[in-house]
């Protein structure tokens, strides 16, 4: 399964006692999953947020995941679930055809 996460700031949050640190910690953290295939991809969005999309096999690793992210205690996550572009529309235009028969089949088209 395949997640967009984006990390930001906590607005009023805590502040970590060793910025710099945790920093490289991140970067570190990022780079490792990145080389071992568990996020596709990491950007920063500017000017105060990141963003990834990340591999798990079920809502329960994603969890543990997100935990082990250095960062996890100072930011907060939006986490949104990926599907397959060309699945949704080829699955939307299975739908619209159902639609049409069943109206063609009642009489309303």
């Amino acid at each position: 399964m395949k997640f967009l996460i984006i990390a930001r700031d906590r607005p009023n949050g805590p502040y970590p006692p060793d910025p710099t640190a945790l920093n490289r910690a991140v970067r570190d953290w990022v780079g490792a999953r990145l080389a071992d295939g568990t996020f596709d991809c990491a950007y920063y969005l500017l000017p105060r947020a990141g963003m990834c999309i990340a591999n798990a096999e079920s809502h329960e690793a994603l969890l543990t995941l997100m935990r082990a992210w250095p960062s996890f205690g100072y930011q907060e996550f939006e986490v949104h679930m990926l599907a397959d572009a060309r699945h949704g529309i080829d699955d939307n235009h299975a739908r619209m055809k159902r639609d049409v028969a069943r109206l063609e089949a009642e009489g309303q088209k």
